[in-house]
């Protein structure tokens, strides 16, 4: 499949094992194929109940909120990330009843998670 265009925007489910409250720990970018979904597929109404179907596990991992990113600028983030850069690509992968599912296959390293995580949009549920 082609990979996603730059002008997209994509979200990341934010469950309490990724947010103590207060911040969120890298590992919520870190590693590699990171699933996300793609906003031009399904809104972000429809993904606070998708990510509930497809990532929470209560008691223990709960949907608190949920992180959004353009891709252009996720990937502009990898080019000019020092000390090596990284040509991120964001890949349609579509699950049944998740039509939206993407991955971020590179890998992406604790330092690059936390650029990252400063200019991700944060979403709390209405």
């Amino acid at each position: 499949m082609n990979a996603v265009s730059p002008d997209e925007n994509v979200v990341r489910a934010i469950c309490d094992d990724k947010w103590d409250g207060e911040r969120l720990s890298p590992s919520l970018f870190k590693g590699e194929h990171v699933s996300v979904g793609r906003l031009t597929i399904a809104s972000l109404a429809d993904h606070w109940e998708i990510f509930r179907r497809f990532v929470e596990d209560p008691p223990e991992r709960n949907l608190k909120l949920v992180g959004e990113i353009n891709v252009g600028v996720l990937q502009k983030l990898g080019r000019e990330y020092n000390p090596v850069p990284v040509a991120l690509t964001v890949i349609p992968t579509p699950l049944v009843g998740f039509p939206s599912h993407a991955e971020i296959p590179q890998y992406i390293t604790r330092g690059l998670a936390n650029r990252i995580l400063r200019v991700l949009e944060i979403h709390e549920h209405e």
